[in-house]
């Protein structure tokens, strides 16, 4: 049943009678205006008046039998300043009401099923003569928004049982709940929401599948206080199944009653169909129990399907809301550990020490280098371990690979983990390394801060040469770093430059170099990290390169320049902009004292996005002495910099890759 308060039918209705009233204020005659009104809207008048007097704070009951229909009450008052109007139900509870303060209360009702109701009219302030109407017909959607604790609340929530199909419309709820999946602003009421109830007396798996007819809506669950957003069950929240007029929630729900919130992205709302179905399922328990072993340094594989349960969720991936698989994993000590799971779905890899207890969980990892590879490092105590192989979305299933691989917390043999044992690097050709056992055998010159296990390659540069070495994937995250020395021996080392080694473009190691051998050191830059990675490498000529920047022309300070980078190459990258992979063009700017230091660029071109970079050598990503990609908007970019006398290098890039149109650029310089 559907409660509505519409602030904007009920001051219709009150003009209708106010304005019919005349001098008198006869009660027929503001009845006979909002008879004519409610008319023309296709309702019509169901029983007799009910008419009567009552003193101030008095109150007449009235029985009716209402059908599975809409009906609006209006009751007037002759001498009262405040008619209330409420309707019961069986229980004498209150599902519909009146909250104006007026000598006139309009009421819309649509139960769901037939029923016995009570009207309850009170004169709250001053007393008079009364008359009360019914009238039935006209849909539910015109009523306007649920009232309060109406049916559809958290107060009164619909019963819903497994195996149910039912329709509703959101316009008639209330915007009083958002889940975590809704897109509402912080702040701002978000769209409107039904509410039903589910009483589960078994453990089951509980599948919600909701299409709405042309909105986008959502749909999530909470256990407990209704009212509460804490309550919402992990992983239970869905906004687009496949696309935005369909969501749907799949999860296994131990025995109690739980609230399924049908609700709208943003603000949205409409009409929807909604069907609940339930099979049992294991226990978590049992299903712990069960727990297939891993064995430590092999690989098992095994098939999932959409229609397994979804028995645990996880902190990353989505919640990890696909069909899952538990395996036990035993460590005798403490150990390094890494699991690597490879799927042709998008899977969820998580770990915890306790198997039904998802606040024991180690890590979790979503995505290593793509959605079809997830992977966990960890050095963890000795002890038995439980590994959860899942899917990012409901429908996530598949066939997957999954190993557990240990050793020793010193590290041990591995390929390259001395400089003795270096492995020989062949620019353009990746190699994929792995410091899980390495040992920690090099101190790189960033400092002890960075230092963790290492492997060691060589590099032979028979000219002097422009080379640039970068991780296509790598487990180490941004601390990773690349070394390029001279000599591999001492501590720290010498004759060393140290990198980032940023992720995905060549950008992390960028230098010129004179002929000789050298040593590349990849270190995973903390104490206790290890982990995969992909190395790049790439050697060219650094005379064009050399060339490029001498050349470049001279940037007055105060003269603003156009330019266009349109047509032109990407010979070089950035630490902001996405890397800046797009064609650039070069400028020279002499700093004759120390000064302050600004440059600026304007697109003058629609869909531009330019980045600005200073370098103090032109040739070395090291020596980048600013980067800024956006200054307020994406048309403008701007680098501020006490820079010392000298010559630098100003880049006019793009953002990210294939990024290329007009600017216009100036500098200022304040010596200080």
């Amino acid at each position: 049943m559907t409660h509505r308060s519409n602030p904007a039918l009920t001051g219709m209705l009150l003009g209708a009678a106010l304005g019919c009233a005349g001098s008198s204020g006869a009660l027929h005659t503001r009845f006979s205006a909002v008879h004519n009104t409610l008319t023309t809207m296709g309702v019509s008048q169901l029983g007799p008046l009910s008419e009567g007097s009552l003193a101030e704070g008095a109150t007449a009951r009235f029985p009716v039998e209402l059908d599975a229909r809409c009906h609006t009450f209006v009751a007037f008052g002759d001498g009262a300043r405040d008619v209330e109007l409420n309707v019961l139900d069986a229980n004498n509870q209150r599902v519909a009401g009146d909250n104006t303060r007026d000598a006139q209360a309009t009421v819309q009702f649509c139960p769901t099923v037939r029923g016995r109701y009570t009207l309850a009219l009170r004169m709250a302030d001053g007393g008079g003569s009364y008359l009360l109407a019914n009238w039935q017909g006209g849909s539910n959607a015109a009523a306007g928004a649920a009232g309060e604790g109406g049916p559809g609340s958290c107060a009164n929530a619909i019963p819903i049982a497994p195996g149910q199909t039912v329709t509703g419309d959101t316009r008639r709820g209330q915007a009083h709940n958002d889940g975590s999946c809704v897109g509402a602003e912080e702040g701002e009421a978000g769209a409107p929401e039904l509410v039903y109830a589910l009483t589960l007396e078994r453990r089951q798996q509980v599948t919600v599948a909701v299409e709405q007819a042309g909105f986008d809506g959502t749909v999530y669950l909470r256990s407990g206080n209704c009212e509460d957003p804490s309550g919402e069950v992990a992983g239970a929240c869905n906004d687009d199944d496949g696309d935005t007029s369909h969501s749907r929630v799949v999860t296994a729900l131990d025995p109690g009653t739980y609230y399924i919130f049908v609700d709208g992205f943003a603000r949205n709302a409409g009409n929807f169909s909604m069907t609940v179905t339930a099979a049992d399922v294991p226990s978590v328990a049992d299903v712990c129990q069960s727990a297939a072993a891993l064995t430590p340094n092999t690989a098992v594989t095994g098939t999932l399907t959409a229609q397994e349960m979804n028995t645990f969720q996880a902190r990353c991936g989505n919640n990890a809301r696909g069909p899952d698989r538990v395996y036990r994993l035993e460590v005798p000590q403490e150990s390094r550990l890494q699991l690597h799971q490879e799927s042709d779905y998008d899977g969820v890899m998580y770990l915890r020490r306790a198997c039904a207890d998802a606040a024991t969980e180690v890590d979790c990892n979503d995505d290593a280098e793509d959605q079809q590879h997830s992977r966990i490092n960890a050095v963890v105590p000795a002890g038995t371990y439980f590994v959860f192989t899942d899917g990012f979305a409901a429908n996530a299933a598949g066939s997957y690979t999954l190993q557990a691989d240990l050793a020793p917390v010193a590290g041990g043999n591995t390929a390259g983990d001395t400089c003795a044992d270096a492995q020989l690097l062949t620019p353009g050709t990746p190699v994929d390394g792995n410091t899980f056992q390495a040992r920690d055998d090099v101190r790189s010159p960033c400092g002890a801060a960075t230092d963790g296990y290492d492997v060691v390659y060589r590099l032979n540069v028979t000219a002097r040469s422009r080379v640039k070495l970068w991780f296509d994937s790598n487990d180490l995250r941004e601390q990773g770093t690349i070394t390029v020395a001279r000599a591999c021996e001492g501590a720290p080392l010498t004759e060393a430059t140290c990198r980032p080694g940023a992720l995905g473009e060549p950008r992390a190691f960028d230098q010129v170099l004179d002929p000789g051998n050298y040593y590349v050191i990849v270190d995973s830059a903390a104490p206790r990290r290890f982990g995969r990675f992909r190395l790049n490498s790439r050697v060219e000529s650094a005379a064009e390169v050399e060339r490029v920047c001498r050349t470049a022309p001279l940037l007055v300070p105060g003269r603003a320049v156009t330019g266009t980078t349109a047509g032109g190459q990407d010979r070089f990258q950035a630490t902001c902009a996405g890397g800046a992979r797009s064609p650039e063009n070069l400028y020279r700017l002499v700093v004759r004292r120390r000064s302050a230091v600004r440059v600026s660029v304007t697109s003058t071109q629609g869909g531009y996005d330019p980045a600005v970079y200073i370098r103090q050598v032109c040739a070395q990503s090291a020596t980048e002495r600013g980067c800024n990609d956006d200054a307020g908007d994406v048309q403008h970019s701007q680098v501020e910099a006490t820079l010392d006398p000298g010559t630098y290098t100003v880049f006019v890039d793009g953002f990210s890759a294939s990024n290329s149109g007009t600017y216009s650029i100036e500098a200022q310089i304040t010596p200080q």
